[in-house]
C-alpha cells in the first residue's frame, strides 16, 4: 500500500493526513484525518471522483491539494 503522510494545520489545530492506496484497488485513494476514514477520492476515466464523510473538515481548496499531492507522486512512479 502506498501512503502519504501530511501533518498540517486547519486554523490553530493540527492534523495528521493520511492518503492511502490499498494494494489491488485501482485507483482508489482512502483518506484518513487523525486516524479516522474521512472517504475516498477515485480517478476514473471522467476524472477524479470525491467521496467524503459530511463531517469532514476538509474544504475544496484542501482536496485540491491532495489531488496535485497524488497526481505528483504518481506521476514521478
Amino acid at each position: 500500500m502506498e501512503t502519504f503522510k501530511l501533518n498540517t494545520l486547519f486554523g490553530e489545530e493540527p492534523a495528521h493526513i493520511e492518503i492511502s492506496a490499498p494494494m489491488g484497488a485501482g485507483n482508489v485513494y482512502h483518506v484518513i484525518i487523525d486516524k479516522y476514514y474521512n472517504g475516498q477520492i477515485i480517478n476514473t476515466s471522467r476524472g477524479w471522483q470525491v467521496y467524503l464523510n459530511p463531517k469532514t473538515i476538509l474544504q475544496g481548496d484542501d482536496v485540491s491539494v491532495i489531488l496535485e499531492l497524488i497526481e505528483d507522486r504518481t506521476n514521478t512512479l
